[in-house]
């Protein structure tokens, strides 16, 4: 059951997290809301990932706190027995959200189980619910400008002028185990004299992380006139507005990449644990500096033909494979454009 365009639909989908992911979702309600004149979209998302979204005023929202699941739970078996959905797409395979999937239902119910995630990015996999009801557009529109609208003026705040040049950097990634995505701190410091020296660009260094790592990064930019320090000191609707007058971003897969991926702003990414043609910034693909391959190669032994999509290295000294001149080589190639 697929409705026409001009008729009434009701579409929920399921994606609690995370952030990158919760970006990859803005294109696909876009899609379905030019595809559908009068479709009315619920979104059941994580506490922490509606903090990005929560200005979109067009999307109807449930909101589940991973500290409180059982009453996110029970709220929702309550939803589910006023509401009914047309179509639920469930976009996640975390515990939480098959406890979620086997609350709400849609008259057709579609899961990662019915579509194909291989050789493809992440986006794709998303997009590939939509080839399930007979959608093939592609809508590339992240919905940025009611938050930037929203938080803006947190740029005033900060004393933070557009007349001046930046370029961001969040060093950090998640704390998951193994999860070895991170590059030396002490390259972000070189990184960002050389943008000063040579292109008289200031850096903001920004993201969340612990207390630890922010000590760590510390050692090495504290004290320097060109750095501005916002780690740990904004919500995710100012790191987007900080973002958006940056000249490009620089930083290993995170969240707050995929947030500059949505923007119009170039993106460095930094890959060699896992696959940037899977989980890269999808618009920037030609400034990712990639060592993926010759990480499997050197810590593995293995071809990329020879793992599954997707598969990470899981070695401390991955990313060392990526050097500072592959790093000054992309900003060269981003600022003669």
């Amino acid at each position: 059951m697929v409705k026409e365009n001009n008729t009434s639909i009701s579409i929920c989908i399921l994606r609690l997290s995370s952030i990158g992911d919760i970006t990859h979702i803005l294109p696909i309600i876009s899609t379905l809301q030019k595809e559908y004149e009068n479709c009315d979209i619920t979104w059941i998302i994580g506490k922490t990932e509606y903090q990005l979204v929560k200005e979109l005023d067009d999307i109807n929202f449930i909101v589940v706190d991973k500290n409180k699941t059982i009453d996110s739970l029970l709220g929702m078996h309550i939803f589910s027995k006023k509401v009914k959905f047309d179509i639920v797409f469930h976009m996640q395979k975390s515990l939480r959200s098959k406890l979620a999937g086997k609350i709400v239902k849609g008259k057709i119910n579609i899961t990662f189980n019915d579509i194909d995630t291989q050789k493809s990015h992440v986006l794709e996999h998303f997009f590939s619910f939509l080839d399930k009801i007979n959608i093939n557009s592609r809508v590339l529109d992240w919905k940025t400008d009611k938050v930037l609208a929203k938080n803006n003026k947190y740029l005033d705040e900060i004393n933070i002028t557009k007349s001046k040049s930046f370029v961001a950097i969040n060093p950090f990634t998640s704390n998951r185990a193994n999860n070895y995505r991170e590059w030396d701190y002490d390259n972000y410091s070189v990184i960002s004299d050389y943008l000063k020296n040579e292109y008289s660009i200031d850096t903001i260094f920004l993201g969340k992380t612990s207390s630890n790592k922010k000590l760590q990064l510390e050692k090495y930019i504290k004290n320097k006139s060109n750095v501005i320090n916002l780690i740990n000191k904004t919500t995710l609707g100012q790191m987007l507005s900080i973002l958006n007058i940056c000249k490009f971003y620089i930083g290993p897969d995170s969240g707050s990449l995929h947030m500059a991926n949505m923007l119009k702003i170039p993106v460095i990414g930094l890959y060699a644990t896992s696959n940037p043609k899977r989980t890269g910034p999808y618009k920037n693909l030609k400034y990712t500096v990639d060592r993926y391959e010759e990480a499997l190669n050197k810590f593995s032994n293995k071809t990329i033909t020879d793992v599954k999509w997707g598969e990470r290295v899981r070695e401390k000294d991955a990313m060392k494979l990526i050097t500072l001149d592959d790093v000054k080589l992309m900003i060269k190639k981003i600022l003669s454009n």
